[in-house]
């Protein structure tokens, strides 16, 4: 019998913390929980797992569900629905570009 070693697949979690700064009144702090791996051309990825969001409005922190139903009490859950969709989509992204741009460097303690 004879073995022999073909590939590595070395993958992370990462997590991370972001503002998103929505409008003069709301700012979303994103904690975004991620995979990173590297691509097949050798660079690094980020698949996002799961995301949590705490909502400010003036720079106090409030109650996810007071929040949400002041929102959707003003705006409505669609509009409500495409802001949740569209904080975290930038914070995935903002995440994603350091993962891609930074992360051999975060690995180095670099940064």
């Amino acid at each position: 019998m004879k073995s022999t070693h073909l590939t590595d697949n070395i993958s992370f979690t990462y997590n991370a913390e972001v503002a998103i700064h929505v409008d003069s009144l709301i700012t979303a702090h994103v904690s975004v929980y991620s995979y990173v791996f590297r691509t097949k051309d050798n660079k690094w990825s980020l698949d996002p797992m799961d995301t949590e969001i705490d909502w400010f409005l003036n720079g106090e922190r409030v109650k996810h569900d007071g929040f949400k139903e002041l929102y959707f009490k003003l705006y409505g859950e669609d509009k409500y629905n495409t802001l949740l969709n569209d904080v975290r989509t930038e914070a995935e992204k903002l995440i994603e570009g350091r993962v891609c741009t930074s992360f051999s460097d975060i690995l180095r303690d670099k940064l």
